[in-house]
C-alpha cells in the first residue's frame, strides 16, 4: 500500500534529510540521506521533566485522531496508560464530562490531576440537533462545582486550533492554561508542561513517590520520538476526515448551505486542528489558512472552490 515509502519520508523529514527511490528491473533502490552531528550540550530542564507517579490524566475531545494523540501526549508528560481517561467518542461522553471529572477528583483525594479539554466539543449527530459545547465552560463549572481543596489538585488546560487574542482571553479567563494543537513531539510536550505544572504545583517535585531521577534513556533521543509520534496519524485517518465533510457539502447538496453550515462549520474546524496537529513540515499550511479564511456565522460564497483546494492538498499530501 505503499506505506513503507511514506514512514521513510516521514523519518527523513523529522531528521532534515532526504529520501529517494528508484526501480530498476530486478530490484528498486531506497537512498536516505540525513545529517547528523555529535551533541554534547547538557540537558535542559524540560529534556528530564516528567510529572510525578500517581498523577491522572484526564482529557477529551469529539475527534478520533485527537483522542489517539492525547494517550500520546500523556505518556510523553509521564502518565502511563492505566492513569490515562480520553473521552469524548460518544454524545454521552461529552453531556456528562464535567459530571464524570468532579465526581472522580472527589473519589481521588489522594491524588493530582492534569485535565485537558478541546474548547469546540460537537454534540449531535445530525444537522437538525446539531449542538457545539465549549470546553472552557466546561473547565469554569468544574472548577466552580469543585470546593477549593479539590480544585487546588488539578491542572486544566484547554487545547484549540484557534489562539486568536480575543480566543485566548476566554480561554485564560475559564482555564489554568492554554494548550495549542501543534506537531505532537515528546520534547514540545514536556516544554508546554513544565511551566504550566511548575506554576499550578511549585511544591510539588518532579521525582517523588521513589521516582528515578534520571530519564528514561529514550525520553532524551527525541528524534526516535518525533519519528514515532510522526507515523502515529496514517493518511487514511485524515481521508476519513475529508469524507465526512463531503457527506455534509456535496451529498446533501440540495439542501441549502445556510441551514447546513454550523454542522459543516464544526467538522471542517475539527480537520484544522487535526491537520494542525500533523503539519510538521508545513505542507498542510494552505489548507489551514483557506479553513481559517472561512471561519463566521455563514458560509462563503465561494465555498465549494475553497473546499475543492482544502481537498485536493490533504489528498495529495497527505500521501506523502
Amino acid at each position: 500500500a505503499g506505506d513503507g515509502a511514506w514512514i521513510m519520508h516521514k523519518c527523513a523529514t523529522i531528521l532534515g534529510g532526504s529520501v529517494q527511490i528508484t526501480f530498476e528491473e530486478d530490484h528498486t533502490e531506497f537512498v536516505f540521506r540525513a545529517p547528523c552531528k555529535v551533541y554534547d550540550a547538557p540537558l535542559r530542564e524540560a529534556d528530564h521533566f516528567h510529572l510525578p507517579s500517581g498523577v491522572w490524566g484526564i482529557a477529551i475531545d469529539d475527534s478520533k485522531i485527537q483522542r489517539k494523540l492525547l494517550r500520546r501526549f500523556f505518556v510523553h508528560a509521564g502518565i502511563q496508560e492505566h492513569h490515562q481517561i480520553i473521552l469524548g467518542q460518544n454524545n454521552e461522553e461529552i453531556s456528562s464530562f464535567v459530571e464524570f471529572v468532579v465526581d472522580f477528583i472527589k473519589r481521588h483525594p489522594d491524588n493530582l490531576f492534569l485535565v485537558i479539554v478541546d474548547e469546540n466539543l460537537e454534540l449531535g449527530d445530525g444537522i437538525s440537533n446539531h449542538e457545539t459545547i465549549s470546553g472552557s465552560e466546561c473547565i469554569q463549572r468544574i472548577r466552580v462545582t469543585l470546593d477549593s481543596e479539590n480544585e487546588k489538585k488539578m491542572l486544566a488546560l484547554v487545547r484549540s486550533a484557534n489562539d486568536s487574542p480575543q480566543d485566548l482571553a476566554i480561554y485564560t479567563s475559564r482555564a489554568h492554561g492554554y494548550m495549542p494543537k501543534v506537531p505532537l513531539q515528546g520534547m514540545s510536550v514536556r516544554e508546554m508542561v513544565a511551566p504550566l505544572w511548575a506554576e499550578r504545583f511549585p511544591l510539588v517535585k518532579r521525582g517523588s513517590n521513589n521516582e528515578p531521577e534520571e530519564p528514561d534513556p529514550d525520553d532524551r533521543v527525541t528524534s526516535i520520538e518525533s519519528l514515532r509520534d510522526l507515523t502515529l496519524i496514517s493518511p487514511a485517518e485524515l481521508k476519513s476526515l475529508l469524507k465526512q465533510v463531503d457527506a455534509i457539502a456535496v451529498r446533501n447538496a440540495d439542501n441549502n448551505l445556510a441551514d447546513r453550515w454550523p454542522v459543516l462549520w464544526e467538522k471542517l474546524h475539527q480537520l484544522k486542528g487535526d491537520l494542525k496537529t500533523v503539519n510538521v513540515d508545513d505542507k498542510f499550511t494552505r489548507a489551514i489558512n483557506e479553513i481559517e479564511s472561512m471561519r463566521g456565522g455563514t458560509a462563503p460564497a465561494d465555498f465549494m472552490s475553497k473546499w475543492l483546494v482544502i481537498r485536493t492538498d490533504v489528498v495529495f499530501d497527505s500521501g506523502k
